[in-house]
């Protein structure tokens, strides 16, 4: 009988076990009318899963609620970052999901799964995460504007503090000066920014310079997923039609800084093709705001970068009825009134020491510049859109 019995020191090890734990996130990205995409990480391997329901006001154990799996071939992923695209849902309305992560313990050679514990959102003593889609018939949309905070996650918790205000928010680049492991990304900038969305508010990201450097750069569709599956997309959000430009580096690709790894000019190229197709779309056309979000500012600069998109991109976007471009890169506040450059539309340039508050009404653009202590930096801009002229 004594061969049946587990040795105490087994047991011990068993007992003090660390279970998997959700580590970063969840945080939701790439949000439209009829779907959403929720991220996060866990500290082991796992198969994950979110579960989704109306807020309708039926208990989320009425019914057993549909379950989504990132599983793009027809099998469910095992990993330790996780990405869940909930689809089939309706727009404007509000949605209740939890976030489940089981661990892989062991994959055999013969493909069977060894499962550990489940991880999960606190479903059992607080209430689900909610989050609502996008309507493109309301008239008014808010979102916040921050860029170039290079890891200063302090700054950046005062800059986003009043997120819950507005509709989403909006990285215009460079919140790392490289990119070097996940944890840098989240204990950088991702986990400030994951407490103060709560997995409720939708984040969009535009690549900076300093996100196409380091070891971890070219993991950075993982992290910030598009729909093009390139860092240059773009997507209607309510009354407005965002276009994000990726401008690359600043400096030539030969240079020394790039270690003969960039090319740069070819990929801005491709990506004036694809920006050629966007403007001739019905969905672009049919937008009442039309707005551009690139890190590097377009319409000012003399380093090869910014000259290289003033060769290729204003023919594209002079007639297609831009309002503003908004921009970073430059850690200073700077206006560039519109046919001062190439560009016929003004190019807003936010420094990085404030966030930009966008309000888009029936008529108007107002841009507010706040620094980190909640204080308007300067003067409000305002814009009236070209269809309301």
């Amino acid at each position: 009988m004594a061969r049946f019995l587990i040795p105490i020191f087994l047991i011990f090890a068993i007992n003090s076990a660390s279970a998997i734990s959700i580590k970063n996130g969840p945080y939701l990205t790439n949000l439209g009318e009829n779907s959403a995409q929720i991220v996060w990480t866990t500290d082991s391997p796992a198969v994950s899963w979110v579960e989704i329901a109306p807020d309708d006001g039926s208990h989320f154990y009425a019914c057993e609620r549909k379950k989504y799996f990132d599983s793009p071939l027809g099998k469910k992923q095992i990993g330790s970052l996780h990405r869940i695209t909930v689809d089939g849902l309706e727009k404007g309305r509000t949605y209740r999901y939890r976030i489940f992560s089981k661990e892989v313990v062991k994959v055999l050679p013969n493909g069977n799964v060894h499962y550990g514990d489940t991880a999960s959102s606190d479903v059992y003593r607080k209430e689900p995460l909610r989050f609502k889609t996008a309507d493109n018939s309301i008239k008014e949309l808010s979102f916040l504007v921050v860029n170039d905070i290079h890891a200063d996650y302090k700054r950046l918790g005062n800059l986003i503090k009043n997120i819950k205000n507005f509709d989403f928010l909006l990285m215009n680049g460079d919140m790392l000066s490289d990119m070097r492991n996940q944890e840098q990304i989240f204990t950088g900038f991702m986990d400030t920014v994951c407490a103060a969305t709560n997995g409720e508010i939708p984040v969009f990201m535009a690549r900076g310079n300093h996100e196409t450097r380091g070891p971890f750069s070219e993991e950075f569709l993982a992290y910030f997923p598009t729909p093009t599956g390139k860092p240059y997309y773009s997507f209607r959000f309510g009354p407005v039609y965002f276009i994000f430009l990726d401008g690359g580096e600043d400096k030539p690709d030969s240079d020394i800084e790039y270690t003969d790894l960039a090319d740069f000019d070819k990929y801005r190229s491709v990506q004036a093709d694809w920006l050629k197709g966007v403007v001739e779309s019905q969905e672009f056309k049919s937008a009442p705001v039309k707005l551009v979000i690139t890190h590097i500012p377009p319409a000012e600069g003399s380093w090869h970068g910014a000259i290289d998109v003033m060769r290729k991109y204003p023919e594209i976007l002079n007639n297609a009825g831009i309002d503003v471009i908004i921009s970073g890169h430059l850690h200073r506040h700077l206006y560039i009134e519109g046919g001062k450059t190439p560009f016929k539309m003004p190019n807003v340039v936010n420094s990085n020491m404030e966030a930009v508050e966008v309000h888009i009404g029936a008529d108007s653009i107002k841009l507010s510049f706040i620094t980190p202590d909640g204080k308007k930096a300067r003067n409000d801009l305002v814009f009236t859109p070209n269809s309301a002229k």
